[in-house]
């Protein structure tokens, strides 16, 4: 029992030792799940222990960790036999991470290279290819951190000298980082029904679309000022989210609808209306805009289905082209007829 309860000890002065690398493993968090949400890819690395280390991590972002999700992309660059034997014996050893790296990742992806001793030559080689195809490099490392610790964008150096414990805590880390991407990922989509969370910042909406995308959600977008609500607005809208799973709603701005409508409007302002439209059962989220058209907005978000209403042909729709390129249908929806916001306004006036 002597012995079991010295290796116990010895590991809770690693895990211990966690402490001082917390604001690391806190970044490298952050980095990996802003990548996920935003629709970027997770691949691992590592030599042994080490890549069943990223074979663990892979499997819990395919997977699931804790709660119930879409599986989330995550690639352990050790499992295929076929490429490692290939790559090992046309280029050597040292390269049968990189070029995985250099077939596989994207700008914007994360590369976590992982190291007892963060001298491992084929890591190295994994972390230069990635910087080349502009990904962010995260180093799960040991001991002193060695050559890796200079190369990778955050650095967690688990600071003790045994390789088993620094692989013990290297799973805790990963375990760690899985809990904050299933948080993230919980947040990250509003729930629908809360007026509140359904409005969305440009940022959050962007997240928001690719989330449900990845959950194989057809989202559909329209936009317009939609200043006085009335029955012609709510079957448009119903009629806009019935193509599809998720309805985004982009909305002019207060100046925006002063420079297209007259200096007497809005009558509500931008708040006001964000709040009453993402309050409807048919809308999931809202997103104001402050230019004359949502082209810019709607080239950011790429709905699978852009709709207007009106007189409109689907060529002269605002950010058509970027939705069209991407793969995505414009569609035009007729208004109802007898309801208007500018014959609301002048029936109330007469």
């Amino acid at each position: 029992m002597t012995f079991i309860a010295q290796y116990i000890d010895k590991h809770l002065a690693a895990v211990a030792a966690l402490r001082a690398v917390a604001p690391a493993v806190a970044a490298a968090a952050q980095c990996i799940s802003a990548a996920i949400n935003r629709g970027n890819k997770l691949l691992l690395c590592g030599n042994g222990g080490s890549a069943a280390d990223a074979q663990h991590i892979a499997a819990e972002l395919v997977g699931r960790f804790v709660a119930e999700r879409r599986g989330l992309p995550g690639i352990a660059l050790s499992t295929d036999t076929s490429i490692l034997t290939a790559v090992g014996n046309d280029y050597g050893f040292d390269s049968v991470f990189a070029r995985q790296v250099e077939a596989l990742a994207q700008p914007g992806d994360v590369l976590v290279g992982i190291s007892t001793s963060g001298n491992s030559g084929n890591v190295i080689a994994a972390v230069g290819a990635a910087r080349q195809r502009g990904c962010a490099v995260i180093g799960l490392l040991g001991r002193d951190g060695g050559k890796l610790r200079d190369l990778v964008d955050v650095a967690v150096t688990i600071g003790v000298a045994e390789t088993a414990h620094i692989q013990e805590c290297h799973i805790m880390v990963g375990h760690i980082w899985c809990a904050q991407i299933d948080a993230d990922l919980a947040e990250s989509i509003p729930a629908r029904g809360d007026s509140r969370s359904g409005v969305l910042d440009e940022a959050e909406a962007i997240a928001a679309v690719r989330a449900a995308r990845q959950a194989g959600e057809r989202v559909v977008m329209t936009n317009g000022c939609f200043d006085i609500l009335h029955p012609g607005h709510i079957e448009y809208l119903e009629q806009a989210r019935a193509l599809g799973d998720r309805l985004v709603v982009a909305v002019n701005d207060d100046d925006s609808v002063r420079r297209l409508k007259g200096a007497r409007r809005p009558v509500n302002a931008l708040d006001h209306r964000l709040r009453m439209l993402a309050a409807l059962g048919c809308v999931d989220w809202v997103v104001p805009f402050a230019e004359d058209t949502p082209e810019r907005l709607i080239c950011a978000v790429l709905p699978d289905v852009l709709v207007k209403g009106g007189d409109y042909t689907p060529e002269q729709i605002a950010g058509g082209d970027c939705v069209r390129r991407a793969g995505g249908a414009v569609k035009v929806l007729g208004f109802v007829e007898g309801h208007s916001t500018s014959g609301l306004i002048e029936k109330i006036r007469r």
